[in-house]
């Protein structure tokens, strides 16, 4: 799901938890009030009852006729039976029950059997009850417009919000790229830590190995003692240079800005190409190197970037294959282009794009192939320049290395 789409939805549900929480208490506290002021008029009236001399049921009868709330009043006899003295919408349809007039006696109550009708009572002699009863369906009717109303409103409110997100977030697809950005580097940090400690539990394993030999075996020729020795050398030089390479890559990927300069990249490639030439004097090389070509990065890191890619030219590529380098300015970039005829990568490679400890050559062991970090350096070193670098099939079926980098008009 779209964070847009996650924000929206999260709007709409904050949106309706506030709205219906709101007028739900507002519609009960509203309710609550209405049942307050019924039952105020039904008090007030039995407290004239009771402070009066004068026959009840007439009294009753004159105060339910005067009240703007209009009551009935409701003769029940010992025998429990009961006659209406008066009619109004709050007419009892039967003889509440003996619990509910005992509570009536004291305060308002709500009929169990009618929730529509609020009785108060009073009692008279030879167990005989006096009754006071209001209709609440109008509060009820009330009480249910208002929720519809809650509803429509609430509905409302939604749209509204979710208007107002598509509007703020509609731009935003950053956000979502920073999502997904943020997952796809979570990923990559955890398989890169689960290959890092594997690759320096390899060597870590053989040196253990080699040392336990050496301890154990009391009669160990010095030449097999040296072949160990050797051997613990090498795992120790190759973890070394992991480790250098992990440290370089951190280096790297720190937010700290690098130190860069202004540098002839012309001049630059030149050089490796004239080392190429030089080395592999077999090797047929043709050079396209556009002259004087600026560009604003570290000397150092520019060095070993093209110093890695010449140096895997040298040690994978057959000497008797062609290379082709080329170096021009394409608008304000500089595009450099080294093409070898060897065999190529495989296609998932170009389409998935440089990962860490990514050995290219299937045929490769990690004793000749490296850590798999060189392509990942030489990455870092392109993007903290605000360039780009891409593996392409060459034009000859090998490989094309494809750098981009600024240029620098200074």
């Amino acid at each position: 799901m779209r964070l847009q789409t996650r924000l929206t939805a999260l709007v709409s549900a904050i949106i309706i938890l506030i709205s219906a929480a709101i007028g739900l208490f507002a519609i009960s506290i509203s309710e609550n009030n209405e049942v307050s002021r019924v039952d105020s008029i039904l008090s007030s009236a039995i407290n004239q009852l009771v402070d009066s001399q004068d026959d009840p049921l007439s009294l009753a009868l004159l105060l339910a006729d005067q009240s703007d709330l209009k009551f009935t009043v409701s003769y029940i006899s010992a025998a429990r039976e009961i006659t209406l003295l008066n009619q109004s919408s709050g007419d009892l349809l039967g003889v509440p029950s003996d619990q509910d007039l005992s509570a009536a006696l004291s305060k308002g109550i709500t009929l169990k059997t009618d929730e529509m009708k609020r009785i108060r009572a009073i009692k008279l002699p030879d167990d005989e009850v006096l009754v006071l009863s209001v209709s609440l369906a109008d509060i009820k009717a009330a009480k249910s417009q208002n929720i519809r109303y809650l509803f429509f409103f609430t509905l409302a409110m939604v749209l509204f919000g979710t208007a107002v997100s598509n509007y703020l977030f509609r731009h935003d697809n950053e956000l979502n790229d920073v999502v997904n950005s943020l997952q796809k580097n979570q990923e990559s940090m955890r398989e890169f830590l689960g290959d890092a400690s594997h690759e320096l539990r390899t060597p870590l394993t053989v040196i253990k190995g080699y040392v336990e030999l050496l301890v154990k075996s009391q009669t160990l020729d010095a030449a097999k003692a040296a072949e160990y020795y050797e051997r613990i050398r090498h795992e120790i030089e190759r973890m070394q240079s992991l480790i250098n390479d992990l440290l370089l890559i951190a280096e790297l990927e720190d937010q700290a800005p690098i130190e860069s300069e202004i540098i002839n990249f012309s001049r630059e490639v030149a050089h490796l190409s004239n080392d190429l030439t030089t080395l592999q004097q077999s090797r047929p090389i043709e050079t396209k190197i556009e002259p004087g070509i600026l560009v604003n990065i570290s000397q150092h890191y520019a060095q070993q970037m093209l110093a890695n890619i010449f140096a895997n030219l040298r040690r994978h590529t057959p000497e008797d294959s062609q290379v082709l380098i080329e170096l021009a300015t394409v608008g304000n970039k500089a595009v450099l282009t080294i093409s070898d005829a060897g065999s190529g990568l495989p296609e998932e490679i170009y389409k998935s794009g440089i990962q860490y400890f990514q050995r290219f050559d299937r045929s490769r062991s990690r004793e000749s192939g490296g850590s798999g970090l060189g392509m990942t350096i030489m990455k870092r070193i392109v993007e903290n320049a605000n360039g780009s670098i891409s593996l392409q099939k060459s034009q000859f079926g090998g490989l094309a290395i494809k750098i981009t980098l600024p240029i620098s008009r200074d």
